[in-house]
Protein backbone atom coordinates (compact mmCIF):
# COMPACT_ATOMS: atom_id res chain seq x y z
CA UNK A 1 0.00 0.00 0.00
CA UNK A 2 2.63 2.15 0.71
CA UNK A 3 4.42 1.59 -2.44
CA UNK A 4 1.54 2.37 -4.34
CA UNK A 5 0.76 5.96 -2.12
CA UNK A 6 4.39 6.77 -3.67
CA UNK A 7 3.46 5.94 -7.13
CA UNK A 8 0.43 8.03 -6.55
CA UNK A 9 2.65 11.02 -5.08
CA UNK A 10 5.45 10.43 -8.16
CA UNK A 11 2.99 10.24 -11.08
CA UNK A 12 0.71 13.58 -9.88
CA UNK A 13 2.82 16.27 -11.37
CA UNK A 14 2.76 13.84 -14.85
CA UNK A 15 -0.92 14.03 -14.07
CA UNK A 16 -1.08 17.33 -13.80
CA UNK A 17 1.52 18.25 -16.88
CA UNK A 18 -1.23 16.42 -18.99
CA UNK A 19 -4.30 17.66 -17.80
CA UNK A 20 -3.27 21.43 -18.28
CA UNK A 21 -3.47 20.77 -22.62
CA UNK A 22 -5.12 18.49 -24.90
CA UNK A 23 -3.16 16.37 -27.07
CA UNK A 24 -3.74 15.05 -31.00
CA UNK A 25 -4.74 11.64 -29.55
CA UNK A 26 -7.82 11.65 -26.99
CA UNK A 27 -10.10 8.96 -25.72
CA UNK A 28 -14.05 9.66 -25.33
CA UNK A 29 -15.65 7.79 -22.39
CA UNK A 30 -16.59 3.90 -23.19
CA UNK A 31 -20.24 4.67 -22.13
CA UNK A 32 -21.12 8.04 -23.02
CA UNK A 33 -18.49 8.07 -26.25
CA UNK A 34 -18.09 11.98 -25.31
CA UNK A 35 -14.61 13.38 -24.37
CA UNK A 36 -14.19 12.78 -20.99
CA UNK A 37 -15.10 15.34 -18.44
CA UNK A 38 -11.61 16.63 -16.63
CA UNK A 39 -12.10 14.36 -13.55
CA UNK A 40 -12.59 11.22 -15.83
CA UNK A 41 -9.41 12.46 -17.67
CA UNK A 42 -7.79 12.74 -14.25
CA UNK A 43 -8.43 9.48 -12.84
CA UNK A 44 -7.89 7.89 -16.58
CA UNK A 45 -4.42 9.50 -16.93
CA UNK A 46 -3.45 8.70 -12.94
CA UNK A 47 -4.13 4.59 -13.43
CA UNK A 48 -2.56 4.72 -17.10
CA UNK A 49 0.32 6.57 -15.83
CA UNK A 50 0.89 4.39 -12.95
CA UNK A 51 1.02 1.71 -15.14
CA UNK A 52 3.88 3.00 -17.42
CA UNK A 53 5.57 3.71 -14.28
CA UNK A 54 5.58 -0.28 -13.53
CA UNK A 55 6.69 -0.88 -17.17
CA UNK A 56 9.43 1.58 -17.50
CA UNK A 57 10.44 2.39 -13.83
CA UNK A 58 9.80 5.05 -11.99
CA UNK A 59 13.20 6.73 -12.58
CA UNK A 60 12.49 6.53 -16.17
CA UNK A 61 9.21 7.79 -16.15
CA UNK A 62 9.98 10.96 -13.86
CA UNK A 63 12.18 11.76 -17.06
CA UNK A 64 9.87 11.54 -19.71
CA UNK A 65 7.28 14.24 -20.97
CA UNK A 66 3.95 14.48 -20.05
CA UNK A 67 3.01 14.58 -23.69
CA UNK A 68 4.41 11.59 -24.69
CA UNK A 69 3.11 9.49 -21.29
CA UNK A 70 -0.32 10.40 -22.27
CA UNK A 71 -0.29 9.84 -25.73
CA UNK A 72 1.17 6.74 -24.89
CA UNK A 73 -1.42 5.74 -22.51
CA UNK A 74 -3.99 6.67 -25.22
CA UNK A 75 -2.91 4.96 -28.41
CA UNK A 76 -2.62 1.63 -25.48
CA UNK A 77 -5.93 2.07 -24.55
CA UNK A 78 -6.96 2.51 -28.21
CA UNK A 79 -5.18 -0.79 -29.96
CA UNK A 80 -6.47 -2.29 -26.57
CA UNK A 81 -3.18 -3.08 -25.47
CA UNK A 82 -1.08 -3.95 -22.50
CA UNK A 83 0.23 -0.50 -21.19
CA UNK A 84 2.88 -1.88 -18.68
CA UNK A 85 3.52 -4.84 -20.49
CA UNK A 86 3.97 -3.25 -24.01
CA UNK A 87 7.11 -1.41 -21.88
CA UNK A 88 8.29 -4.57 -20.44
CA UNK A 89 7.78 -6.46 -23.52
CA UNK A 90 10.11 -3.95 -25.13
CA UNK A 91 13.07 -4.23 -22.79
CA UNK A 92 12.70 -8.09 -22.32
CA UNK A 93 12.58 -8.94 -25.61
CA UNK A 94 14.93 -6.95 -27.07
CA UNK A 95 17.41 -8.35 -23.94
CA UNK A 96 16.89 -11.64 -24.73
CA UNK A 97 17.25 -11.14 -28.47
CA UNK A 98 20.09 -9.22 -28.49
CA UNK A 99 22.19 -12.07 -25.74
CA UNK A 100 21.79 -14.61 -28.04
CA UNK A 101 24.15 -14.43 -30.77
CA UNK A 102 21.67 -16.30 -33.40
CA UNK A 103 19.57 -13.38 -33.18
CA UNK A 104 21.98 -10.93 -31.58
CA UNK A 105 22.04 -8.83 -35.18
CA UNK A 106 18.63 -8.99 -35.98
CA UNK A 107 17.63 -7.25 -32.67
CA UNK A 108 19.91 -4.22 -32.96
CA UNK A 109 19.01 -3.81 -36.39
CA UNK A 110 15.08 -4.13 -35.25
CA UNK A 111 16.16 -1.04 -32.96
CA UNK A 112 17.33 1.13 -35.37
CA UNK A 113 14.40 0.58 -37.37
CA UNK A 114 12.15 1.35 -34.03
CA UNK A 115 14.64 4.71 -33.52
CA UNK A 116 14.24 5.31 -37.69
CA UNK A 117 10.43 5.75 -36.79
CA UNK A 118 11.06 7.54 -33.65
CA UNK A 119 12.89 10.54 -36.27
CA UNK A 120 10.09 10.28 -38.76
CA UNK A 121 7.79 11.31 -36.19
CA UNK A 122 9.97 13.62 -35.15
CA UNK A 123 10.58 14.82 -38.79
CA UNK A 124 6.47 14.83 -39.20
CA UNK A 125 5.92 16.59 -36.19
CA UNK A 126 8.03 19.43 -37.20
CA UNK A 127 10.71 18.90 -34.30
CA UNK A 128 13.57 18.96 -36.07
CA UNK A 129 16.91 16.66 -34.86
CA UNK A 130 16.61 14.09 -32.34
CA UNK A 131 20.10 14.64 -30.85
CA UNK A 132 22.31 17.18 -28.99
CA UNK A 133 25.45 16.45 -30.79
CA UNK A 134 26.10 19.61 -33.24
CA UNK A 135 28.94 17.02 -35.17
CA UNK A 136 25.72 14.70 -35.92
CA UNK A 137 24.09 17.41 -37.12
CA UNK A 138 26.49 18.89 -39.38
CA UNK A 139 27.41 15.24 -40.69
CA UNK A 140 23.74 15.06 -41.63
CA UNK A 141 23.86 18.24 -43.44
CA UNK A 142 26.82 17.80 -45.45
CA UNK A 143 25.51 14.45 -46.56
CA UNK A 144 21.87 15.97 -47.79
CA UNK A 145 23.95 18.39 -49.29
CA UNK A 146 26.22 15.56 -51.22
CA UNK A 147 23.10 13.38 -52.17
CA UNK A 148 21.19 16.20 -53.33
CA UNK A 149 24.19 17.22 -55.69
CA UNK A 150 24.25 13.76 -57.28
CA UNK A 151 20.21 13.47 -57.34
CA UNK A 152 20.43 16.39 -59.87
CA UNK A 153 17.38 18.63 -61.00
CA UNK A 154 14.51 15.96 -60.24
CA UNK A 155 15.09 16.63 -56.21
CA UNK A 156 13.42 19.86 -55.11
CA UNK A 157 12.20 21.21 -52.30
CA UNK A 158 8.57 20.75 -53.52
CA UNK A 159 9.30 17.55 -54.88
CA UNK A 160 12.12 15.56 -52.52
CA UNK A 161 13.82 12.30 -53.78
CA UNK A 162 14.69 11.45 -50.32
CA UNK A 163 15.12 13.17 -46.91
CA UNK A 164 17.99 13.09 -44.01
CA UNK A 165 16.74 12.48 -40.76
CA UNK A 166 18.40 12.71 -37.44
CA UNK A 167 18.29 9.98 -34.56
CA UNK A 168 20.36 9.89 -31.45
CA UNK A 169 23.75 8.51 -32.88
CA UNK A 170 22.94 8.03 -36.66
CA UNK A 171 21.69 9.52 -39.98
CA UNK A 172 18.66 8.24 -41.35
CA UNK A 173 18.07 8.45 -45.73
CA UNK A 174 14.45 8.10 -46.05
CA UNK A 175 13.25 7.53 -49.63
CA UNK A 176 10.71 5.49 -52.35
CA UNK A 177 13.45 3.53 -53.56
CA UNK A 178 16.73 2.66 -52.61
CA UNK A 179 19.81 5.20 -53.52
CA UNK A 180 23.01 3.89 -55.18
CA UNK A 181 25.10 6.64 -53.40
CA UNK A 182 24.46 6.30 -49.90
CA UNK A 183 27.34 5.48 -47.72
CA UNK A 184 26.81 3.06 -44.41
CA UNK A 185 29.23 5.63 -42.69
CA UNK A 186 29.27 9.46 -42.92
CA UNK A 187 31.80 11.64 -41.07
CA UNK A 188 31.89 8.64 -38.30
CA UNK A 189 28.49 8.10 -38.35
CA UNK A 190 26.06 5.31 -39.27
CA UNK A 191 23.91 5.75 -42.09
CA UNK A 192 20.91 3.93 -41.92
CA UNK A 193 18.38 3.93 -45.06
CA UNK A 194 14.53 3.69 -45.00
CA UNK A 195 13.34 3.00 -48.12
CA UNK A 196 10.07 2.04 -49.86
CA UNK A 197 8.17 4.76 -47.78
CA UNK A 198 6.37 8.07 -49.46
CA UNK A 199 8.02 11.55 -49.02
Amino acid sequence: MEQATTIQTLIKPHVDLAMAHQFRLELVHPHTQQRMTPAQREEFLTLAFAEIAKGMGIDRFMQTPAERLDQFAVMSVMKNHDTAGLLRSLVNSFMIAYACPETSERAFAALVQIEGLRAEVADSKGQGQMTNKPELQIAARELEAILGASAGPNHTQKTPLFKVLVGADRIFVKSGYPLKDVPKVFMGFAVEPIVGHSM
